[in-house]
């Protein structure tokens, strides 16, 4: 209702009030006039207020409209910061695992020409192709801590080998666990190492006098300052229960390293220290598959248990000195230990030669190294498993060349010239040729 309509109901209203009554007096056209006019201003208020109202919807509806524009944007915002959120999260994750791994595949040829109490060579000539494979996952829960699990190809568990024979009629290898540890960093120069791990101290040049498949098992803490270095370790070997009256304390492997690195240039010398001590093994037989790999033993017990006559104290000494002849890499090394327990057969030395190194596209390397290892200088359960057999009480030559194509692709031939039974028994040659395609990734 408007001003006008208002006015002409009034109108119409007083016509007909005149109308029948003929007259009107001043006053009630005074009151009527007043009446109006009230009317007319409420009218006025009226649509004033109905206006400001229309003007708060309109400004209503647009806020809403507003709002709705900034909660779809909102959503896609957060949308994609979860996509970004996850993406980090997956990026994160990914910089902390690395999986690495090699393949070998080996031709290997043994001729072992030992004999029997009868004089009669005891074993034909061998050949056989072998695959190992490993596969490590290494991971960084948090900035100081590294966690590695390992699976290696493996037959019956042996420690110092991860090879598998091809034969079976196609049977299914077997794979176990490798390597279990973790490594804390607990200073920029020293490490915590907890599990089944990598050897934790340094070997001179191609030393075999640790088998390098072995994986012990404890603890070791290693520590790298300036031209220092070492580690110390304590490693499980056997752990025994039994009755009260029996003896049960645990055959254990305790050790310790120290050295000194020096650089000069291009190149660099090393000088190292290491002691370890079998500590409880003597009189047991803490062996694999029941062999003493050549250690003294005397049988003991009925049916008689072959056991460890000696303890094994043994020092070990070490050199290696790295050069660089233009862009080639040579290197010399010596290694010598003693078993502090026996009076005789204590002694063990090993010496050679390295040119070039085989690891970038077309680079390539040879080598040779002579061994000797009397019968109880080393504990026999650690020394490399190809050199005389596996067992000690040999010496010989080990000749060796590479050559990789690609990185990552190596092909090696080694060549084992050895001798058995150097201190007791009757002396025998023990041959044996590796030929071996290795991929790494």
């Amino acid at each position: 209702m408007n001003k006008f309509a208002v006015a002409t109901a009034v109108a119409a209203v007083l016509s007909a009030s005149m109308g029948s009554a003929h007259a009107a007096s001043n006053d009630e056209l005074a009151d009527i006039r007043s009446q109006l006019q009230g009317l007319l201003q409420r009218v006025d208020k009226l649509e004033q207020e109905n206006a400001a109202l229309k003007s708060e919807n309109e400004n209503l509806k647009a806020q809403d409209d507003y709002l709705k524009a900034e909660t779809r944007g909102l959503r896609k915002e957060a949308a994609t910061q979860a996509v970004q959120v996850n993406n980090t999260k997956g990026v994160e994750w990914a910089s902390r695992v690395a999986v690495k791994g090699d393949l070998r595949y080996r031709y290997e040829y043994i001729g072992d020409e030992a004999v029997n109490g009868a004089g009669v060579q005891g074993t034909a000539d061998r050949y056989r192709d072998r695959v190992r494979a490993r596969v490590n996952i290494e991971t960084r829960p948090t900035d100081t801590i590294t966690a590695v699990i390992g699976l290696a190809t493996t037959e019956g568990g042996d420690p110092r080998s991860s090879n598998q024979s091809l034969d079976g009629s196609f049977s299914r290898k077997s794979v176990d666990l490798d390597l279990a540890y973790f490594d804390w960093k607990f200073a920029s120069w020293g490490d915590l190492i907890g599990g089944k791990m990598k050897q934790p101290f340094v070997k001179a040049g191609q030393s075999l006098f640790w088998d390098n498949d072995l994986n012990p098992e404890g603890l070791a803490v290693t520590f790298n300052r300036g031209l220092l270095f070492g580690s110390a370790y304590s490693f499980w070997v056997d752990e025994i229960s039994g009755a009260e009256n029996t003896r049960t304390s645990d055959v254990m492997l305790y050790g310790g390293q120290v050295g000194l690195k020096f650089p000069f240039g291009n190149n660099s010398l090393m000088v190292a220290a290491h002691y370890y001590d079998l500590s409880a093994g003597e009189g047991r037989a803490p062996f694999y598959n029941a062999s003493s790999n050549g250690n003294t033993t005397v049988g003991v017990g009925t049916p008689a248990t072959q056991v460890l006559v000696n303890d094994y104290e043994v020092v070990n000494v070490m050199a290696e000195l790295n050069l660089l002849l233009g862009a080639t890499p040579l290197q010399f090394w010596v290694d010598a230990a003693q078993n502090q327990d026996p009076e005789d057969y204590d002694t063990a030395w090993a010496a050679g030669v390295l040119f070039g190194k085989a690891s970038n596209a077309k680079s390539w390397e040879l080598g040779t190294s002579y061994q000797v290892i009397e019968k109880d200088a080393l504990f026999g359960q650690l020394i490399d498993s190809d050199f005389g057999g596996g067992t000690t009480d040999s010496e010989g030559w080990i000749v060796r060349a590479g050559f990789a194509p690609t990185r990552n692709w190596t092909l090696n031939a080694t060549y084992f010239i050895n001798k058995r039974n150097i201190d007791v028994g009757t002396e025998s040659d023990y041959d044996r040729l590796q030929l071996d395609f290795n991929l790494k990734f």
